[in-house]
């Protein structure tokens, strides 16, 4: 095949074409009059303050809902990670998110005092992850048109000491006082300050409250208090009124020497977004200019100007995020300018105090912020402060998800047998829950009381994750309606704060891949880890440590508990995989069924296709389907009820209604009806597995180590009995993934299991 031709000049034209655009976006300038005018066309996007440039970013991209234990559950696809494909995506915390995106609204909106927003919760919970995400949001947004953001510089031109006395040597020539045309020195605001605050306070009120006005902007957005009270730093306080003086207050004049800039935040590049360690580091601080020289050209330039260098986090975070890491690990008299900042939003710089505007983030471990309580010192700072728990996932296909990602590259080298980091993440979120006190919550009816009285950890763990236990009835299941589902996953504020941390999980895998002796990581192996972890004891991990309670915090007998259902999983699949029962026959029992159903709910006759005549429901044939289904005598006409119901929800069109004898063409019975196929298909199983000969099965594959070795085998002595072999191996790996490898130790386990 022709490789592509790739050259030197086709590389640089791919990049210059796809980013030229952008390119000349970002690196926009122009004067203060310029600027002026893109504020009097968009006021609200520059005057924005952090808050709601944040919270518009956010906003930016995008969102949806899903209903998650009975409620709508809003997730923003910022933390989707659309950065790096996914590589970093949050899983599961919707809930937390929203938290912090309300406060952050909050703020936007000005509803009250800013406050410092601390991320709290056990280790390994994905704190720093979504603050860090933030921060990328912000850097991709800035670098957009709907996210602009702008600061200035000063600047100064050969001629500023002779702007008075015309050219020199040429009349005519008009010089360069401000640097419009040849600056020969350009000092950037450090603290990446807003354009507006170059405008006197009352003069600036006036014209915002008069952009606001015009542009209908009362009822949508406050003006930002930062941008109308706001101050200008030190250095250019400095500069602001030297040059005011020198040019007898010709406010005009002084502006020349402005030229405004776009900014893009980059926490590499040290705009918009710091983060500060936890390890004892200067955050801010300032120092007289003596060997920058464009500092030190200035100063020169300006008589009598002093001028100062500004250090730190806040310098780099200033009209961003600042991002304290374990900010409790920090001694609380050390955080106390942190109050200042959030109350006055004014930070000291050594001897120089400035204004900043800044969202403050930190994140906290349990026994740092337990510490903090403590501490007298703490009690104002804690009191500006908005704790927000970030706890460990309660939905086991969530904590699936983190394992699936930490696996991508060992899915190279090791085959990961289906269900192994399922089971994984359902004994972790095992680990996490609480016993539910709604059995004895008076205002429930007492059959959702009986029920919720059923739900072990695995029943809860199933129901947290939108599924139901097998254990209960149809009507049982019924009972676990919305807002039932929805007070038992919000009855605990501190569910999922204890328990095992997924990096333990993860941990967990890795040693299984480390194992070179290991060619499938099955559910067996991650088993046996699992118990080493509970023999360890609460020595090595606190939250072993819990006292049993009805099967709750039991960790040695989740393992247990779920080998049990893997048994029963692994039965279902390798009876769906050894008997070919026909879905179409299937499918024909259920049509059948809902037509003779249908008519009985409604005491009406059935049409026979043949002859016409209409005849009675066939209870014979309706009661064979559900002796099949395991439908009790009681629960025989909600059974049928509830059948119906389904269809006709799945009916697509409002206008079609089921009448008696209505076959319902268009309708995938197979999806509406999952778990009555599901049941179907094993009862018919159940008819038919004594005709299967497992000892050859059983001879076959402990005599092959590898599926070509089988095959060979297979193909030498005929097929006979041995196509039940190859029939399960082949429908195991096409229906559920198992390559040979896999599938050879668990069958083998199912057969000793079932042969005894």
């Amino acid at each position: 095949m022709e490789r592509p031709s790739i050259n030197e000049a086709s590389v640089t034209d791919f990049i210059v074409e796809r980013n030229r655009s952008q390119f000349e976006q970002v690196s926009w300038e122009g004067s203060y009059l310029e600027y002026l005018n893109q504020v009097c066309a968009d006021p609200y996007k520059h005057t924005r303050t952090t808050y709601q440039l944040t919270f518009d970013m956010i906003q930016h991209f995008g969102s949806d809902t899903f209903e998650d234990s009975g409620e709508q559950v809003r997730r923003y696809k910022l933390f989707d990670d659309p950065f790096s494909g996914g590589k970093n995506a949050i899983y599961g915390l919707e809930r937390t998110i929203n938290r912090l995106v309300k406060y952050i609204r909050a703020g936007a909106r000005e509803e009250g005092k800013e406050r410092i927003f601390v991320l709290h919760g056990p280790v390994g919970t994905a704190k720093t992850s979504i603050i860090d995400l933030i921060g990328r949001g912000l850097e991709a947004y800035t670098g957009t048109n709907d996210g602009s953001v702008y600061s200035f510089a000063w600047r100064f031109g050969k001629d500023f000491h002779t702007e008075d006395g015309g050219g020199l040597g040429f009349g005519s020539a008009k010089p360069d006082y401000a640097g419009t045309h040849n600056p020969v020195a350009v000092l950037p605001s450090q603290m990446h300050e807003h354009p507006l605050l170059l405008i006197p306070r009352q003069g600036r009120r006036e014209l915002l409250e008069k952009l606001w006005k015009q542009n209908n902007l009362d009822s949508k957005y406050p003006i930002p208090h930062k941008v109308l009270e706001g101050d200008l730093d030190y250095n250019s306080k400095q500069i602001y009124s030297f040059l005011l003086r020198r040019y007898k207050g010709d406010w005009l004049k002084v502006m020349d020497h402005i030229v405004v800039q776009r900014i893009v935040f980059t926490e590499s590049g040290g705009i918009g977004i710091a983060k500060i360690p936890p390890e004892g580091n200067v955050e801010t601080a300032s120092q007289p200019v003596t060997m920058d020289e464009n500092f030190k050209f200035i100063a020169n330039l300006l008589n009598s100007v002093s001028l100062v260098r500004f250090f730190g986090k806040y310098v780099r975070g200033n009209r961003g995020l600042v991002h304290y890491s374990d900010i409790f690990k920090k001694p609380s008299n050390y955080l106390q300018h942190l109050l200042s900042a959030v109350e006055e939003h004014k930070m000291d710089f050594g001897e120089v105090g400035c204004d900043i505007d800044v969202m403050i983030l930190g994140t906290t471990n349990l026994a740092e912020y337990q510490a903090l309580r403590g501490d007298p010192l703490s009690k104002a700072l804690r009191s500006r402060m908005r704790k927000i728990d970030v706890p460990y996932l309660l939905n086991y296909v969530d904590e699936e998800k983190i394992y699936n990602r930490g696996l991508r590259q060992a899915k190279r080298y090791h085959r990961i047998a289906p269900h192994a980091t399922e089971l994984a993440a359902l004994w972790a979120v095992m680990s996490r829950l609480e016993k539910s006190d709604l059995p004895n919550a008076s205002d429930l009816p007492e059959e959702a009381r009986q029920v919720l009285s059923k739900l072990n950890p695995l029943a809860k763990s199933l129901v947290f994750a939108g599924e139901y236990p097998q254990f209960l009835t149809n009507r049982e299941r019924q009972t676990l309606s919305r807002e039932v589902r929805k007070r038992l996953r919000n009855e605990f504020v501190s569910e999922g704060m204890d328990g095992i941390p997924t990096r333990i999980l993860q941990n967990v895998f890795a040693d299984i891949c480390e194992d070179d002796a290991v060619e499938c990581i099955t559910p067996f192996a991650v088993f046996v880890l699992l118990d080493k972890v509970v023999d360890q004891g609460p020595v090595n991990y606190d939250f072993l440590a819990r006292q049993r309670d009805d099967g709750y915090h039991d960790f040695r007998a989740f393992t247990a508990v779920l080998r049990q259902r893997y048994d029963e999983i692994l039965a279902g699949e390798i009876e769906n995989s050894i008997v070919n029962v026909n879905a179409v026959d299937i499918e024909k029992r259920i049509r059948g069924y809902l037509t003779h159903v249908t008519a009985y709910n409604r005491k009406e006759k059935v049409k026979n296709a043949v002859t016409g005549a209409d005849l009675e429901p066939d209870q014979q044939m309706m009661r064979k389907v559900e002796d099949l289904m395991n439908v009790e005598d009681s629960e025989r006409d909600f059974f049928r009820f509830r059948m119906v119901s389904r269809l006709t929800n799945a009916m697509t069109t409002g206008t079609q209604k089921m009448k008696a004898g209505m076959d319902p063409i268009g309708i995938d019975l197979q999806e509406v009806y999952a778990d009555v196929f599901k049941e179907l298909h094993r009862s018919l199983y159940r008819e038919m597995r004594d005709k299967v000969n497992w000892s050859s099965i059983k001879r076959n594959l402990e005599r092959c180590k590898t599926r070509a070795e089988l095959d060979k085998h297979l193909k030498a002595e005929g097929e006979g009995e041995n196509g039940a072999t190859l029939n399960l191996i082949e429908n195991m790996d096409r229906t559920y993934g198992y390559c040979y490898e896999c599938a050879k130790p668990i069958i083998l386990y199912f057969i000793e299991k079932r042969l005894g």
